[in-house]
């Protein structure tokens, strides 16, 4: 079994990390969209992404696609600013 092979809730809400099971040690962050739509484990070149959902301040992290989408998702999701970088401690 791979070290950082679990992946669970992250300290930042809604967002999800790598981490070793038998330490409980947290990994690297992993895309919020690719592992929800589709189970994978995208950890490279995430960006911390800045939205407002129906009014309402969150902080996500995701890839660069995924990123690029939320510049043409519908009304209810507003993208307010974005990194090239995870930003572990953002502020909203």
């Amino acid at each position: 079994m791979d070290v950082m092979s679990m992946v669970r809730q992250a300290h930042l809400p809604g967002n999800y990390e790598l981490y070793d099971p038998l330490s409980n040690a947290p990994g690297p962050g992993i895309c919020k969209g690719c592992w929800e739509q589709a189970g994978i484990r995208a950890t490279t070149s995430l960006r911390t992404v800045w939205v407002s959902v129906e009014g309402r301040p969150m902080v996500w992290w995701l890839c660069h696609d995924h990123a690029e989408a939320l510049k043409t998702s519908g009304h209810y999701l507003k993208l307010l600013k974005s990194e090239n970088r995870i930003v572990s401690t953002p502020r909203i």
